[in-house]
């Protein structure tokens, strides 16, 4: 077995014994209404359920369910776009735009004190090596559609 093999291996089984525990807050923020608060906060608004499935790779069933949740809560409002009353237009109430400010004021804090953790040196080759990540898998990426 190659090194790299190895490695998928050792990063699967990190994850899969720490997913219930290290992990779970991070997981938890990318799926559901948290993902969906964020994005309407961070890419603006008003957009479809539609976009929101598509840019989300989430269900329209789960858009739907979540969207109801999230109507629900006063995070979001549904109205009918006034230039085409066919479509749905989601936006985001005042009391979303807040729950949006402290989810992400929570997760940086987090990942903050983590690297704090790590320390300056672990954190800037974790950083580094990231990066690399990135860029091999977008060269990958590339090569993919260059093959097609």
């Amino acid at each position: 077995m190659s090194f790299a093999e190895e490695a998928e291996q050792e990063l699967i089984r990190l994850m899969v014994e720490n997913r219930n525990s290290a992990f779970s807050k991070f997981e938890k923020s990318n799926q559901g209404e948290n993902i969906v608060i964020k994005f309407l906060y961070k890419h603006g608004e008003p957009t479809s359920p539609k976009h929101l499935a598509e840019s989300l790779n989430l269900s329209s069933a789960r858009i739907a369910v979540v969207l109801g949740s999230l109507e629900k809560k006063g995070l979001i409002e549904r109205n009918m776009d006034p230039n085409d009353r066919r479509r749905i237009n989601v936006t985001l109430t005042e009391c979303g735009k807040k729950a949006a400010k402290q989810e992400k004021k929570q997760m940086r804090d987090k990942v903050v004190q983590i690297f704090k953790m790590m320390g300056e040196d672990d954190t800037v080759l974790f950083i580094e090596l990231v990066a690399k990540f990135v860029d091999c898998a977008q060269k990958l990426s590339l090569k993919e559609e260059g093959d097609q």
